[in-house]
């Protein structure tokens, strides 16, 4: 597959420098925009691959179904997770935002002053914790402080859960190993009525995953095989292509350089919230990643 590449952190900075004077450069704009757009069209392709089990074919595009379909679910994955604001600083958060931030730096919860790391952890007004304790108490509050104003904050509600969604989703018809007849899913194992056949489900799935299996063309009659394809998606693969999808949605709808300026911006701050997604769309080390968006961000 021609994957589009990762846009070079160069132009967003030059990008930046104009904005910052008050210039939109359109040629720059044009060119960072639509870089980021195939970029995120690629993303959001492997995901629907790995959601549906429809392979685009590398040569026409026509979408090829998988015929290994217990592998695949309706979720995207990433977090289950809501954005939300800090009441006093207005900073958007997410918890684990704020849990993520007192295991890097342990502060107490109390006047969250910054513990000190003995042989356990220690606050200037006198109380303490071991180590195990204060991970327990982290990943149990419901008030934590907020990483960037350190004023206690409260954990949202969680998001409501279609429990029907599931009884009305029917279940794939998975087909026996040893004599390719129809098998069950049930017990946490699958099952052939017909041969007897019997394997644990987990294991099963592991091993589907290891499977190299032979796709065909209907179009083009190219074949290739889904490891390959599978390996090629490497830097392409998330289990959060939600900022990618929105990107897509926005930018089409942009008829200005301020509107294509703001939906830039936004892309890469929500980049920033979610820093191992921001590799995937610029072209450089992690580290230097953070440091520019946060430069960006300041």
């Amino acid at each position: 597959m021609d994957w589009a590449p990762r846009v070079k952190p160069i132009k967003i900075r030059q990008l930046y420098r104009y904005a910052r004077l008050g210039i939109y450069e359109d040629t720059l704009l044009h060119d960072v925009g639509w870089e980021l757009y195939a970029r995120c069209t690629d993303i959001a392709t492997v995901a629907d691959v790995f959601r549906g089990g429809r392979v685009p074919c590398p040569k026409c595009s026509t979408k090829i179904t998988r015929r290994i379909d217990p592998l695949f679910s309706t979720g995207e994955g990433g977090t289950r997770e809501e954005w939300f604001h800090c009441p006093h600083c207005a900073k958007r958060l997410l918890w684990r935002d704020c849990r993520q931030s007192l295991r890097n730096t342990p502060r107490c919860f109390t006047c969250c002053a910054a513990l000190l790391k003995t042989d356990v952890l220690r606050c200037v007004c006198g109380k303490t914790w071991s180590q195990d304790a204060y991970n327990q108490s982290v990943r149990t509050r419901v008030r934590l402080p907020c990483p960037h104003c350190l004023n206690p904050v409260r954990r949202p509600d969680p998001l409501p859960v279609d429990r029907t969604a599931k009884s009305r989703r029917p279940s794939p018809k998975l087909q026996c190993p040893k004599c390719q007849e129809v098998a069950l899913h049930q017990h946490g194992n699958i099952e052939c009525s017909v041969c007897g056949y019997k394997r644990r489900w987990r294991d099963y799935r592991k091993s589907l995953k290891k499977k190299d299996e032979k796709l065909e063309c209907p179009n083009c009659e190219h074949t290739f095989r889904w490891q390959a394809w599978r390996k090629s998606t490497r830097s392409l693969r998330t289990g959060n292509p939600r900022p990618a999808r929105e990107f897509l949605e926005r930018w089409r709808k942009c008829h200005t350089p301020q509107q294509r300026m703001i939906q830039i911006d936004t892309l890469l701050q929500t980049l920033h919230g979610r820093g191992p997604l921001a590799p995937l769309f610029i072209d450089s080390g992690e580290h230097n990643i953070r440091q520019m968006l946060d430069d960006l961000a300041s």
